[in-house]
């Protein structure tokens, strides 16, 4: 294993427990090294920091994943996979048949995340270094969950700045062609190889239970709906009536067949529409409760003042299309959008909007996407209950 070396001073973060060590931070010219392997990382005098992988292309060179002297064994990784289901097993999501069973840098397997769905794994590989442990991940998650289908969904365009081609397939067993899991009570069609990341949001789950509380006989708008998910949760928590938009066709399909599937068609509605262009017509002081939880908008630091600009316009029409004394839930899954960040988009949105806004819940992400307080890249979901008058 090739050695590596800090330049003076670049340990402190790596001390505290971040995992990432970025170009400029190295003494070595990074060009002599193979990208993908694995490397022994040492401060500027040489004191053993840990084992990981780099890609002396990436900005993120490498992405350490064990102690001092580890090699990537098979016994290692295995030991990982178990450590990371067992947390969900005993500690954060018991007893549940669905959930995040693997999560990148917080279960120390950068470049990996998994889901379950019951019967189904699916896994999505976003590293070069990652990827050349690819059959050795298989069989370990194949021994740890036994599913009866285990999918790969490399097709998130983070991909590509690792030089990885974008593609999707069946690894192992075959996929029912109808499958549906139960999330708390209410029923979802899954399907991992069409269904946008691994085919559910199961990083808004927590949320979506403390959403219950705030829906009983109100009017309830989702926008950026998708399959229907906080919908379907407000008609079954009591909702009068619900209205779901999504710009996505095959998106409203999906919704309206889990609302079929659940009984809830009679208080549920979808609307195939842009979700700006829907609040623009939709007109004031019509709903109880909005949702407002898009697609993140900022996928890149450069990016973040175009994109505070639309979450600023989305929340302050989302604001106007509520009743006074109504509830707006924002979300914002965008890391480079920071919690600070996010309550200054929505203190603007009010003020635009000429209303007062009193924060009910401050939220994240669900217990099974754990964050590792030295690395803030761990988090990042927003989501805020809002009480808006």
């Amino acid at each position: 294993m090739k050695a590596l070396h800090l330049q003076p001073g670049r340990e402190r973060r790596i001390l505290q427990g971040h995992r990432w060590i970025f170009s400029n931070e190295i003494s070595e010219k990074l060009s002599d090294y193979t990208p993908g392997n694995w490397v022994e990382v040492f401060t500027g005098k040489g004191v053993p920091l840990g084992v990981g992988y780099i890609n002396p292309q990436s900005l993120i060179a490498v992405r350490l994943v064990g102690p001092p002297g580890q090699e990537p064994t098979r016994d290692f990784l295995l030991q990982l996979v178990q450590k990371a289901a067992a947390r969900r097993a005993n500690l954060l999501c018991p007893g549940a048949s669905c959930y995040r069973a693997v999560y990148g840098e917080s279960d120390g397997l950068p470049g990996l995340v998994v889901d379950r769905y019951g019967e189904i794994l699916v896994y999505q590989i976003t590293t070069l270094g990652m990827s050349h442990l690819e059959p050795l991940l298989q069989e370990i998650l194949l021994e740890v969950f036994h599913p009866r289908a285990l999918v790969f969904r490399h097709d998130t365009p983070v991909r590509t700045l690792e030089g990885l081609p974008l593609v999707k397939g069946v690894a192992y067993g075959e996929l029912p062609e109808d499958y549906w899991i139960d999330l708390d009570g209410i029923k979802f069609r899954i399907a991992p190889l069409a269904g946008q990341k691994t085919g559910l949001f199961l990083d808004q789950r927590e949320n979506r239970l403390a959403f219950r509380r705030w829906v009983q006989g109100r009017r309830v708008l989702d926008l950026f709906c998708y399959n229907g998910a906080w919908a379907l949760t407000a008609a079954r928590a009591g909702a009068e009536a619900v209205l779901g938009v999504d710009q996505s066709a095959e998106a409203i399909a999906q919704a309206e067949e889990n609302a079929r599937q659940n009984g809830l068609e009679q208080s549920c509605a979808f609307e195939k529409d842009e979700a700006f262009h829907y609040l623009k017509t939709a007109g004031r002081n019509v709903f109880d409760v909005v949702v407002v939880d898009p697609p993140a908008f900022v996928k890149t630091k450069s990016a973040l003042p175009e994109a505070r600009k639309g979450y600023t316009d989305l929340n302050r029409r989302a604001m106007l299309a509520l009743k006074p004394g109504g509830i707006l839930v924002s979300c914002s899954c965008s890391y480079h959008l920071n919690e600070n960040l996010f309550r200054d988009v929505l203190v603007q949105a009010a003020q635009a909007a000429g209303k007062q806004v009193r924060l009910l819940e401050a939220r994240g992400q669900a217990m099974d996407h754990p964050v590792l307080l030295a690395m803030p890249e761990t988090q990042y979901l927003k989501c805020y209950f809002l009480e808006v008058f």
